[in-house]
C-alpha cells in the first residue's frame, strides 16, 4: 500500500517504522518540513514529504498531530481522495452496532457493509437515561 502518514511524534514515527518494515510505501511529513526527517526517512527508507505531497495519491492517510494544530492542515489537504467510507456526516455508518465495526474487510466488502448500515441503533447501542455519561434527563 501507498501510506501517508502527516505527524512525525512518537505515534507517526512508530507507523513509520513499522509500515515501512511490513513493505509498504510510507511517505512520512510533519510541520517542520521534509528536510527535518531526513534521519527518520534513512532509518526507514520512507519518504520525507511535505504535508500536501504525503496525502497525494495514498491508499492510506493518517494524520497522527496534536488536535490542536488539525485547523493549520491546508484547507484542501484531502481534496481528491477516494474516501470510501463518506463524509463526517456519513460516520454513524461506521460506529458499534453497524455492520462494519470492527471488521476486516476489504475495499468492496467496506462499501458493502456501509451500505447496509442502517442509522437505527438496537437497544444495545442507544444511549439512555442509565447509560455511563449520559446528560438525558430521564423526565
Amino acid at each position: 500500500m501507498k501510506i501517508g502518514i502527516i505527524g512525525a511524534g512518537n505515534i507517526g514515527g512508530t507507523l513509520t517504522r513499522r509500515c515501512a518494515a511490513l513493505g509498504h510505501a510510507v511517505s512520512v511529513a510533519n510541520s517542520r518540513g521534509p528536510e527535518t526527517l531526513r534521519d527518520l526517512a534513512a532509518e526507514t527508507g520512507a519518504t520525507a514529504a511535505s504535508v500536501t505531497e504525503a496525502a497525494r495519491d495514498r491508499d492510506l492517510i493518517v494524520v497522527t498531530i496534536p488536535e490542536k494544530n488539525v485547523p493549520d492542515l491546508p484547507d484542501d489537504l484531502f481534496a481528491g481522495t477516494g474516501d470510501v467510507a463518506g463524509s463526517l456526516d456519513e460516520s454513524w455508518r461506521q460506529q458499534p452496532g453497524t455492520p462494519v465495526y470492527t471488521t476486516d474487510l476489504d475495499a468492496d466488502g467496506l462499501r458493502r457493509a456501509l451500505s447496509e448500515a442502517s442509522p437505527e441503533r438496537s437497544p444495545g447501542w442507544r444511549a439512555t437515561p442509565n447509560s455511563p455519561g449520559s446528560f438525558i434527563d430521564p423526565r
